[in-house]
């Protein structure tokens, strides 16, 4: 007998507009709590289980799926100790001068792959971040969103790069070409990278030079993976 899968876009619009409506509200408070709780309310739209599929279509990702694997638990001071320039080391001096927190996210119990998929973008994310070289503010994000959207079909990036449109366009009209141009870089960039950055272990990566894990993941040098801003380690690698 084959299951039938009830879903719920409906939830998942009003989560949305809901979450439109929140943080327009509360700009600048820097809670991460609704990102999360809007994602969890995707859980039972179409998109989440389509994401699943396609990604379950690479034999890497597949493999993480079924070994239902997550980094191992770190340490910063210990990371910070690697060598000049590797991932450990890169990460763990911004997360300390940025006063980022790595364990910040919410956790859900991995009972299926749709909660599996989230814990392990969410575990991951701040990696993310140093490698592909997006920065840590509302443009980067979004810019990194685009990346992770042109590579990965991730519910909440969809939704993400939608709702930064809006509210930019409505609160920070003057910022909005410098999104776009941040968003195009980002999309470009995660279509012109081979590599699946969901596909990848990166505590096995920790004392790799970034420089060399790019090369590996066949991230373009050319002008369209130029950063928009030099300012952050992040970006710089």
């Amino acid at each position: 007998m084959t299951n039938v899968i009830n879903y719920n876009n409906d939830k998942g619009l009003l989560a949305y507009i809901k979450f439109l409506a929140d943080k327009a509200l509360q700009l600048g408070t820097g809670d991460p709590e609704p990102v999360f709780n809007f994602e969890n309310a995707l859980d039972q739209t179409e998109i989440a289980q389509l994401a699943v599929n396609e990604l379950k279509k690479n034999p890497q990702i597949n493999a993480l799926f079924a070994e239902r694997w997550l980094p191992a638990a770190f340490n910063l001071d210990d990371l910070a100790k690697l060598p000049e320039g590797t991932l450990g080391n890169v990460f763990a001096r911004e997360m300390k001068i940025r006063g980022f927190d790595p364990d910040f996210y919410q956790k859900v119990p991995v009972v299926d792959d749709i909660s599996y998929l989230k814990m392990l973008w969410r575990s991951t994310h701040d990696i993310y971040h140093v490698v592909a070289g997006f920065d840590t503010d509302g443009i980067g994000e979004l810019g990194l969103q685009a990346f992770i959207l042109a590579q990965t079909p991730i519910p909440i990036s969809v939704m993400l790069v939608s709702f930064g449109m809006v509210i930019i366009s409505l609160y920070q009209p003057t910022k909005f070409s410098d999104l776009m141009t941040e968003i195009a870089r980002g999309y470009s960039l995660g279509s012109h990278t081979p590599e699946k950055f969901i596909a990848q272990k990166w505590d096995q990566l920790w004392d790799v030079p970034v420089s060399e894990i790019r090369s590996r993941l066949g991230m373009s040098n050319g002008k369209n993976s130029a950063p928009r801003s030099q300012k952050s380690e992040l970006i710089s690698g």
